[in-house]
């Protein structure tokens, strides 16, 4: 089970996490984030693989006081993957490209909104 923690102090290390964890049960892995230059960000990710043992620690460890900071220990949530658009559908608010037929042409044309800001005729 992937776990969330937050609200941690910056001098808490990866092992000593790891420790207040292993207290209730097998930890695979610990991953405190880190911003360019190193520092930490007093967030990261916990992999527990019994589902049983990740619940155990969040019961046990979530609010509780850790070198004068109230650590948050929950349930990852699967992130939903970001959709892309390009910088002219950001600035006007289109969600994708959609395609009309021009009247002068049998050929496709851009989006209605397109055609106006190019102030073209449709």
């Amino acid at each position: 089970m992937k776990l969330f923690v937050a609200n941690l102090p910056h001098k808490l290390e990866e092992a000593e996490l790891k420790k207040m964890l292993t207290q209730f049960g097998q930890v695979a892995s610990v991953k405190l984030k880190t911003d360019e230059a190193g520092k930490r960000k007093g967030w990261g990710f916990i992999e527990m693989p019994v589902e049983d043992q990740a619940k155990a620690a969040i019961a046990a460890l979530n609010e509780k006081e850790v070198h004068g900071r109230r650590i948050t220990l929950k349930a990852a949530e699967e992130k939903e993957p970001q959709r892309r658009y390009n910088n002219f559908q950001q600035r006007n608010g289109t969600t994708g490209m959609r395609t009309v037929r021009s009247t002068e042409t049998d050929g496709e044309f851009a989006t209605p909104l397109l055609c106006k800001s190019l102030r073209l005729k449709i």
